[in-house]
C-alpha cells in the first residue's frame, strides 16, 4: 500500500491532532511529526494523537532533532544525541509511529569508515537500550543525507543495519539527488536506488521526496515538487505495485499541497489541483 503525507502539521491546522485530521480531509493518509527542534509533545497528547491517527488510518512516523551527532568529538553531544534518539522513539511509541528518522551525525574530518564505525556502536547501544524499554514496536530509521559533510549514504548504513535489528535507511530521494549532483535523472537511476534498498529486505520503504536546489558540498535549499529535480513522475510507476508498503513524506515548502501532487501523479500520472 502507498502512504503519502506531509513532514509537519499544515500551516492551516493549529495542533498536530488537527493536523491528523486535516491530511484525513484532503485524502491523504500519512504524516510525519517533527520533533527537529526538540521532543516536547507530552506523553498523554502523543496517546491522543495516536488515537486520532489510528481511527482514521493515517499512519504516523517522527523525525527526531536536527541537532544530533553520534560522531561529534565532544562526548557530552554525543551522549546528549543518544538521549535524543531515545526521547525521541518514546514518544513515537506513544504515537504509534511505526519509525523515527535520524540524521545520524557527520564525518568530523574522519575517513568514512571511521565514522561509520563509530556512528555503528552509538546506534546499537540506543536500539539495546530502546528495546530494553519495551519500543520494539519503532523501528530506528537512518536517513540518507544531502550534503556531503554529512555521514549517511545507503552503503555506509549496510554494515549497521545488517547487524542491528530494528534499523533500517530512510530513503530521502531529493537528497541522494543533491549528493549526487543531480543524478536521479532517468527512471532507472530510481529504480537502482529502489533496487539498493531492497537489498536491505526491511519489512517496509519510509522514505522523503521534494524538489531540490544543490551545488558542490550537496543539497542547499527545497524547493516545491513542480521543480522537477528530481522528478517524481519518473519514480512513480517504480513503487506501484510492490510487496511491501511504502510511504512517501512530503518535505516540499508546499507540504500538504505537494503531498496531494504526488499522490495524483502516483495515482493518474497527473499533478491534478493543488
Amino acid at each position: 500500500m502507498l502512504f503519502f503525507g506531509p513532514a509537519g502539521v499544515p500551516p492551516s491546522a493549529d495542533s498536530t491532532q488537527e493536523g491528523v485530521r486535516l491530511v484525513s480531509r484532503l485524502g491523504l493518509n500519512a504524516l510525519e511529526v517533527e520533533f527537529v527542534r526538540g521532543v516536547r509533545m507530552k506523553e498523554e497528547e502523543a496517546r491522543r494523537v495516536g488515537r486520532t491517527a489510528a481511527d482514521l488510518g493515517v499512519r504516523l512516523s517522527a523525525h527526531a532533532p536536527y541537532y544530533i551527532n553520534l560522531n561529534s568529538r565532544d562526548a557530552d553531544i554525543i551522549k546528549k544525541s543518544k538521549e535524543h534518539i531515545l526521547l525521541t522513539m518514546r514518544r513515537a511509541h506513544d504515537l504509534g509511529a511505526k519509525i523515527i528518522v535520524v540524521h545520524a551525525g557527520f564525518y568530523s574530518e574522519m575517513p568514512s569508515e571511521a565514522a561509520t564505525e563509530i556512528i555503528a556502536r552509538g546506534i546499537a547501544e540506543v536500539r539495546e537500550k530502546a528495546d530494553g524499554e519495551g519500543l520494539s514496536d519503532v523501528v530506528l530509521g537512518l536517513e540518507t543525507m544531502g550534503k556531503k559533510a554529512s555521514w549517511g549514504t545507503l552503503r555506509e548504513m549496510r554494515n549497521i543495519c545488517s547487524q542491528v535489528k530494528n534499523v533500517q535507511p530512510v530513503v530521502d530521494f531529493a537528497h541522494l539527488h543533491a549528493r549526487g549532483h543531480g543524478s536521479l535523472r532517468t527512471a532507472a537511476d530510481f529504480a537502482k536506488v529502489i533496487a539498493d534498498f531492497e537489498r536491505f529486505k526491511a519489512p517496509f520503504m519510509h522514505a522523503h521526496f521534494t524538489g531540490i536546489e544543490w551545488g558542490q558540498s550537496g543539497e542547499r535549499r527545497h524547493l516545491e515538487v513542480s521543480a522537477g529535480s528530481p522528478d517524481f513522475a519518473l519514480l512513480a510507476p517504480l513503487i506501484q505495485g510492490k510487496g511491501y508498503d511504502i510511504t512517501l513524506i512530503c518535505e516540499s515548502p508546499l507540504l500538504e499541497k505537494d503531498a496531494l501532487v504526488m499522490k495524483n501523479i502516483a495515482e493518474t500520472g497527473k499533478p491534478g489541483n493543488r
